[in-house]
């Protein structure tokens, strides 16, 4: 058990190495899984400095609720799309009775920028990896 927090630990660091910075939240169990992200948008412009990436894995099974948080991560962008993102997430979290779904979303300073709009089932049988989650901007 405590190898496979160590290797984790590992790969967490080897990846926010490589990307810009990392957090990951919501994942302190023994059995986590990844899943990797690609959000993009269409519009041809850069964000100001500071722009925060949020990408959630969400329960949406129940109606009437509101969705159960998984886990997330979020990544502070220096760069232009597509951003990648990996989410750690505890294995035994997900049911086969149960539906997910990705949300992402794009802040600065709190002020909501690009959301995505799309339902996005991560699990979904050929779904490709990296998942793509397209944002789209939110009206002024």
């Amino acid at each position: 058990m405590v190898n496979k927090k160590i290797i984790f630990f590992f790969f967490v660091l080897i990846i926010s190495a490589c990307n810009d910075k990392v957090t990951i939240a919501d994942s302190t169990d023994d059995a986590l899984s990844l899943l990797e992200t690609e959000v993009f948008y269409n519009q041809k412009m850069s964000l100001p400095e500071g722009a925060k990436l949020e990408v959630r894995l969400e329960d949406v099974s129940k109606m009437d609720i509101a969705s159960e948080l998984i886990s997330s991560a979020i990544r502070v962008i220096k760069s232009a799309p597509p951003y990648a993102l990996q989410i750690a997430f505890p294995s035994e979290k997900i049911k086969k009775s149960h539906r997910y779904s990705l949300r992402a979303s794009i802040k600065v300073d709190d002020k909501l920028y690009f959301i995505s709009t799309m339902h996005i089932d991560p699990f979904a049988v050929g779904i490709a990896s990296p998942i793509k989650v397209k944002v789209d901007p939110v009206g002024k």
